[in-house]
């Protein structure tokens, strides 16, 4: 990409999206069907429902349940493991016909994110498409610990009772909705919001992760 089209691309992402304010309010969720507790928030303009949980450990790197739910006007939606769009983990989901798809993304700048091998997810059951909604259950290895810019090594801390992560979101899908590697457009809105990680925990969750493949 070209340094006009970078100029442009952040110019877009600048005044082209709408900021979420910050959003605290983290709830808990029992899923009745698969059993899985998650601290969850709900978010943005759509609105979207971010569900979080995690193993019982002192501290990571740990495996992360993820389960987003979205209207579907949404054409993708993704999460920030550090609370920005640079440099950290990014989880993107998106529906694809009568499932969804999630991918792994890193930015180093405010353009197109690269796909992101450190992190692998899996999609589980309870990825489904309605008339109304789309939902995405993923388990995601990789996400809780990576190289930050110059080199520090970041690790979410498990006991945090207010984690902070961003999220952002388009309209519009991806080119390819199967590929979990399709390149994303400029998102439409995004904002920051905090999490209880330390509710998120539970000495069940590799017994919910072998449920939910």
């Amino acid at each position: 990409m070209g340094l006009i089209s970078r100029l442009a691309t952040v110019v877009a992402v600048l005044a082209g999206s709408s900021v979420t304010a910050p959003t605290s309010a983290t709830a808990k969720y029992c899923d009745t069907s698969s059993g899985v507790c998650y601290s969850e928030v709900t978010v943005g303009v759509a609105p979207i429902t971010w569900r979080i949980a995690i193993p019982s450990v002192g501290q990571g790197p740990f495996d992360v349940l993820l389960q987003v739910i979205a209207p579907k006007t949404v054409g993708w939606a993704g999460l920030a493991w550090g609370g920005g769009m640079l440099y950290n983990p990014i989880s993107l989901g998106w529906a694809n016909e009568n499932s969804t798809v999630a991918g792994a993304r890193f930015a180093s700048a405010h353009i197109q994110p690269d796909v992101y091998e450190s992190a692998n997810h899996t999609v589980l059951k309870g990825s489904t498409v309605n008339d109304t909604h789309w939902t995405l259950t993923t388990l995601c290895q990789g996400c809780s610990t990576w190289v930050h810019n110059g080199g520090s090594k970041e690790t979410l801390d498990p006991g945090a009772t207010a984690a902070s992560f961003a999220f952002a979101a388009s309209a519009t899908p991806p080119i390819d909705i199967a590929d979990p590697a399709s390149p994303i457009g400029i998102h439409s809105e995004h904002g920051i919001f905090t999490v209880d990680l330390a509710a998120a925990k539970s000495d069940q969750f590799e017994s919910w992760v072998a449920k939910l493949r």
